[in-house]
């Protein structure tokens, strides 16, 4: 489980009435009961600090999934597609050093070749080569998953009924 404190609260209010620890790392509540249906169900969520912008977040009566967590994993996808695309530049550096060395070896290959024709060259034969399309089809998948992570987060803010206070209409 993570630190993290959820605060519960209720719809008609807003007013804290209890708290949690948000999702265990495999995303699922561990105070869901016997049927599945987390206990804040019906109620309003979000974390004691969370931006008032995306938070709280309804929570539809008789969910079985934790619902603070669609942020997050938007947050993780979008990380994880950085490191897709550093892995990537790196392998275009290593093919444009590779390029050179073999063209200051005076490969046949590389002949008569200006910097900027090595590089662009360079380009095209990483762009080519498995990995590069493995890396970029990756960063691609990882981005999507991104987005559709962060149109649910706002699919559910846009769902979430108003607060009122004191409880009158």
């Amino acid at each position: 489980m993570n630190t993290r404190v959820v605060e519960i609260r209720n719809p008609a209010t807003g007013a804290v009435t209890g708290t949690c620890q948000g999702p265990t790392p495999a995303g699922s509540c561990p105070y869901a009961g016997r049927d599945g249906v987390v206990p804040c169900a019906g109620r309003l969520v979000g974390p004691a600090e969370g931006d008032p912008r995306c938070w709280p977040v309804w929570v539809p009566p008789g969910c079985r999934q934790c619902r603070i967590t669609f942020n997050d994993q938007a947050v993780a996808c979008l990380r994880a597609a950085e490191r897709y695309r550093d892995q990537w530049d790196a392998g275009l550096h290593r093919e444009r050093e590779r390029v050179r060395a073999l063209a200051a070896r005076k490969d046949p290959r590389f002949r008569g070749m200006s910097d900027r024709q090595l590089q662009v060259t360079a380009l095209w034969r990483w762009r080519l080569s498995g990995p590069a399309q493995g890396l970029r089809h990756a960063e691609q998948k990882q981005r999507d998953w991104g987005r559709m992570y962060l149109a649910l987060a706002e699919q559910q803010r846009a769902a979430t009924p108003p607060v009122v206070v004191g409880g009158a209409a």
